[in-house]
Parts: structure tokens; C-alpha cells; sequence
């Protein structure tokens, strides 16, 4: 989609939403508020962009993807998004949308990542995207996952998602824990949109827990290693 047909969209989707406005920083301010953890740092340039630097932590959704509006709204209303891009510019229409359409705290590095490397902050380099090679379930297999064991956890999560991947040493750790006691599994809403839709999973990370094949638990965001051991061994004992 060509990008000032997104910008369109950007622009004229927020015209009936509501009244929020969002904050327009500079890199020190962004730096500061970055350094709370409190919320997601969204980078909406290109991928060739992103990965020849990006700021640390950041979650890539490029509004030259044709799934961003669905992308963004993944995100959690209730917490703080910093969203930037080379100028200011692109994040600031990214910024409106965001506060449009129900996002609460909003910030826009307004100078871009120009400034940012100006004033000597440093930018982390990534290898270039490849293809997704998540499994893609059809609704009996989801079933038949569900119904593998007593008690099963879903994290729902997209490899484009930085809480995603900060929560994912968590998940493998507890596979090894309770390996006999409960299955814990990743699915990649990318690869099944269709299964994230049917449970209803409107933010990432999301976590699902089952007990004989029904819901029992749900939670969204990050979470303590700890604290999400206890829940999964409060059910296994039940």
C-alpha cells in the first residue's frame, strides 16, 4: 500500500474518534520516559530502517505494512507507547492516530531519531526480517492442543512484538518446570489470525490459560516470572 494512502488513512481515521492529544518530546525527555520501562517504544520507519538502527527495546510497525492499523491496535491502550521515526514526522501522524482512537499516554520523539543520535545516544543494529516459520494451526489441531493435557497455557505473541520477546525467556522456562504437568505453548497470531480472533485476544503478549479444554485465567502485558508460576501451580494442584 502506497504511503500516502496510509497517511490518508492516518489522518482522516481519527476525524469521529476522540479528543486526545498526544506529547511531542525531545530525545532527552523520550530517553527519560524510556528509561521508566512502563510502556512500548514503537519504530514506524522501514524495515531496511530498523535494521540498521533502531533504539533499544523498540517494536517494529512500519506504516508501510499493510496490516499496521491492526498491528497498533494489538498494543495496550492503558500504557504509555513512544513511538518515533527518522524526523518526527511519520511517528507524529502514527502519534494522532494512536490518541484518536482510544490510547491514553502518547509520545512522539519529535525530532526523530535525528536528534537522538545528535545528542550521543546510542542505536542497536538487527538482521534483516526473514519469513515467519510459526506453525499454523487449524481450528480441530487448536482443539486437539487444548484438549493435549489438563492444564494448558497459550501465549499469544508476534515476533514483531519487543514485550513479546521480553516475556519469552519466561515461557521457556516454565516449559522446562511444569514439563508433565502442563503444556505451554507460543502461538504467533500472525500466522493465526483467526485463532486470535475465536479467543478473543485483543493485546500482546496475551495469556491464556485452559483447565480441560476451558478458559480459566487471561492475561495481557508483561508479567513476573515468579508470579505467573504461582498461578500455573495453583491450578495444577487443583
Amino acid at each position: 500500500m502506497n504511503r500516502f494512502v496510509l497517511l490518508l488513512l492516518f489522518l482522516v481515521g481519527g476525524l469521529t474518534a476522540t479528543s486526545n492529544t498526544f506529547q511531542n518530546v525531545d530525545a532527552k525527555t523520550f530517553a527519560a520516559l524510556l528509561n521508566n520501562d512502563a510502556g512500548v517504544v514503537v519504530d514506524v520507519r522501514t524495515p531496511q530502517e530498523f535494521s540498521r538502527g533502531h533504539i533499544q527495546g523498540a517494536t517494529l510497525i512500519s506504516m508501510q505494512d499493510k496490516q499496521v492499523v491492526d498491528k497498533l491496535n494489538l498494543l495496550q491502550k492503558n500504557k504509555p507507547v513512544y513511538v518515533y521515526c527518522l524526523s518526527g514526522s511519520r511517528s507524529r501522524v502514527v502519534a494522532n492516530y494512536l490518541t484518536k482512537n482510544g490510547f491514553t499516554k502518547v509520545y512522539n520523539l519529535q525530532r526523530g531519531i535525528l536528534e537522538w543520535q545528535q545528542i550521543g545516544y546510542t542505536l542497536v543494529q538487527s538482521a534483516a526480517a526473514t519469513p515467519s516459520a510459526s506453525k499454523v494451526y487449524t481450528s480441530d489441531e487448536f482443539g486437539k492442543l487444548l484438549n493435549s493435557s489438563e492444564l494448558v497455557l497459550i501465549d499469544f505473541y508476534a515476533p514483531w512484538c519487543a514485550p513479546c520477546k521480553k516475556i519469552a525467556p519466561i515461557i521457556d522456562a516454565m516449559q522446562q518446570e511444569f514439563n508433565g504437568k502442563a503444556v505451554i505453548e507460543k502461538l504467533d497470531i500472525d500466522a493465526n489470525p483467526k485463532i486470535r480472533t475465536t479467543f478473543g485476544v485483543e493485546s500482546i503478549p496475551g495469556l491464556v490459560l485452559f483447565k480441560n479444554g476451558a478458559e480459566v485465567w487471561r492475561h495481557t502485558g508483561l508479567i513476573e516470572e515468579q508470579e505467573l508460576k504461582n498461578i500455573v501451580s495453583t491450578y495444577v494442584k487443583k
